[in-house]
């Protein structure tokens, strides 16, 4: 048997899945296999590279503190639209901070390239162009050439750094990352919790950590970035549901109010994904 994790993006509340992989360890639960999505894929690439879960706390913080690097251009573009007609804003935030950060802590393992990451890892993005699902995997897979935009394309080359960034480059709040000939954005959009890839990659069971979608009668606060946030929710619960269901056990941390950079309350956020294996270790080892 071997176990697949996927990572759900979540924003800030993906510190949860610090806590997931902390309760793991401790359990001594083998993870053959890791997917993660924006944040997730944060977590999911640097437990790969061979961070402990409480050095990728720390770097989890460090990453809230200074992830909304906003464009110093921003107020100049704004004011460009009043005159041209032409919108040329991609997003409030660049992402060169994260990306740095990210290239960063995997250059001190020696890690530049997906490629060389040695547990297999999966990211997905999506291009905006296309709409097709762009995932970045650490060994080959078995790829049937297609034009069709709803079959998936898998590399297996590319500057790790880069790939995070692009998978956590979430719509009108961060600007799309350019690789290669995609135009790429948060993985969230089609793909939240990869689920099939991991068996693609040869998982025989799955475990999969995402965020419940279903917030009836929440009043969401009426600024772009509430909006935004509640149209990507619902546009990407159809297919979140259908990844889900492929997978052999779901957990759902519940983390109520809590907003897609609310860096406040990370240690609630792990403490949560902490007890939440903890709580359920009979049935993820029924799966093992």
């Amino acid at each position: 048997m071997s176990l697949g994790l996927a990572l759900s993006g979540g924003g800030a509340k993906g510190a949860a899945h610090i806590g997931v992989l902390q309760a793991l360890k401790e359990e001594n639960i083998p993870i053959d296999y890791i997917a993660g999505t924006s944040s997730g894929s944060i977590i999911a690439t640097l437990y790969a590279v061979g961070y402990h879960p409480y050095q990728i706390l720390e770097i989890f913080k460090n990453y809230c503190s200074c992830v909304f690097d906003c464009d110093k251009k921003l107020p100049f573009r704004v004011l460009g639209t009043m005159f041209t007609g032409k919108i040329s804003i991609k997003g409030l935030a660049k992402g060169d901070r994260l990306e740095n950060l990210v290239r960063l802590y995997c250059a001190r393992k020696n890690i530049h390239n997906i490629s060389q990451i040695k547990l297999p890892i999966a990211i997905p993005t999506v291009d905006l162009n296309t709409g097709q699902v762009v995932y970045f995997v650490s060994q080959k897979l078995t790829e049937v050439p297609s034009s069709n935009f709803h079959v998936p394309v898998y590399i297996t080359s590319c500057d790790i750094a880069s790939v995070v960034r692009a998978s956590s480059s979430f719509p009108a709040v961060f600007e799309p990352k350019r690789i290669g000939k995609y135009y790429l954005m948060d993985g969230g959009v089609k793909m939240n919790t990869p689920i099939s890839v991991l068996k693609k990659m040869g998982a025989t069971k799955t475990l999969a950590i995402c965020f419940d979608k279903k917030e009836e009668g929440r009043k969401y606060t009426q600024n772009m970035v509430s909006i935004v946030l509640r149209a990507f929710d619902i546009m990407g619960q159809e297919v979140n549901y259908t990844e889900t269901k492929l997978a052999d056990e779901v957990l759902i941390p519940q983390i109520e109010d809590m907003g897609l950079l609310d860096c406040s309350r990370i240690r609630q956020s792990v403490n949560t994904g902490y007890m939440l294996v903890k709580n359920n270790i009979g049935n993820i080892r029924s799966l093992i």
